[in-house]
């Protein structure tokens, strides 16, 4: 009987020890309306991306429409300083008094059509960040290495392809598309060990139940089959499918008529299970919309026209976990961290089972 009582000790230790690397990282993907910029963003939206921004708490933000509505010769660093100010008086979840490169980093993309562009805020360090041309119209593609402790780096990816329904702003977002895959399959083989996000304003949807942009799997005048969300996809990335409040998909347009919400245009996408990368498990992906919240539901201190008053886009978040790769030998072998068969938790169980087996011989 004594040795039978090692079992519940040990296997709780081991558990313990199975889950004490978890890695939870919270994310958000948004586009905020031109909200925060120097070139005359729409800063009575600002209280409202903020509230919602607290409420989420996310360790690292995608952002879209970065600028305003005065077309200039882009100075990201003149947008980061913006940004900046923003994050320093509004944003309270990364501590009193936050200062960058201390408790937040933060980068705005160097391409930009002129008005506008993404940006990434992150708690963690960036262990490299740029952005590269995807094409018209020139807002480039985010790419991005966060040290994220217990993680071999979470590789960040931020997009906005081309809007609009004719022929030609489906050439351009299928050439975004095609780009951005090149470039997340380029770094894929030079960060084999990382997971990695996508998140974005992709302006357009394949979803069988919703209503696209523009004609799905059709040919463009160049011959190109239209397909944007599954080229992306291609590039080994899976779709999250956040949900609002009653189960729907649709992100835009957010106003005071749910009748308007009628399009699924922004996305978080994440890598897939593969030995030798991270892994990346999804526990939550959520449509933030004031009003898409049964009754009684909206969160307190919320009024269901927060979120028009925010953006005509829905917030995007997801809540993820991270279990790290770690390689032993030189054959390329190796585990997952925290997984029941890491050589640690196996050393725990197989121990406490060799003691119980042990201890009921010798009282036997």
């Amino acid at each position: 009987m004594k040795g039978q009582r090692l079992l519940g000790p040990m296997l709780v230790l081991g558990l313990t020890l199975a889950l004490a690397g978890a890695t939870e990282v919270r994310i958000l993907s948004w586009n905020i309306k031109r909200a925060v910029g120097v070139n005359s963003p729409n800063d009575a939206q600002q209280p409202y991306v903020a509230k919602i921004m607290n409420h989420l708490r996310p360790d690292i933000l995608i952002l879209q429409e970065i600028g305003g509505n005065t077309r200039t010769s882009w100075n990201a660093f003149a947008q980061e300083n913006a940004l900046d100010t923003f994050v320093r008086n509004n944003l309270t979840f990364f501590g009193s008094n936050p200062q960058r490169n201390r408790d937040y980093y933060l980068y705005v993309n160097r391409l930009s059509d002129g008005w506008i562009s993404n940006a990434v805020i992150s708690r963690y360090p960036f262990r490299n960040i740029t952005d590269v041309g995807i094409g018209s119209p020139n807002r480039g593609l985010t790419i991005g290495l966060i040290d994220v402790p217990g993680t071999n780096g979470l590789g960040v990816f931020g997009a906005h392809f081309k809007a609009g329904g004719f022929t030609d702003d489906a050439v351009a977002r299928q050439t975004n598309a095609e780009n951005t895959r090149d470039r997340v399959r380029d770094w894929r083989i030079r960060n084999r060990r990382s997971a990695y996000v996508l998140g974005g304003d992709l302006n357009e949807n394949e979803d069988p139940d919703l209503s696209s942009t523009f004609p799905i799997g059709g040919a463009l005048p160049d011959g190109r089959i239209y397909a944007p969300i599954s080229t992306v996809q291609s590039a080994r990335l899976r779709d999250t499918v956040p949900v609002d409040g009653f189960g729907g998909k649709r992100t835009y347009q957010v106003s005071s008529r749910n009748s308007d919400l009628r399009r699924r245009l922004d996305y978080i996408m994440v890598s897939p299970t593969e030995l030798g990368r991270d892994r990346i498990s999804v526990l939550e992906a959520e449509i933030f919309n004031t009003r898409r919240f049964p009754s009684g539901g909206l969160p307190a201190g919320f009024d269901i026209t927060d979120s028009e008053n925010a953006s005509d886009h829905a917030a995007l978040f997801v809540r993820l976990r991270i279990d790290q790769w770690r390689s032993y030998g030189s054959g390329g072998g190796g585990y997952w961290v925290p997984e029941p068969s890491s050589m640690l938790a196996l050393l725990v169980f197989s121990g406490g089972g060799a003691a119980i087996v042990l201890r009921r011989g010798r009282v036997a």
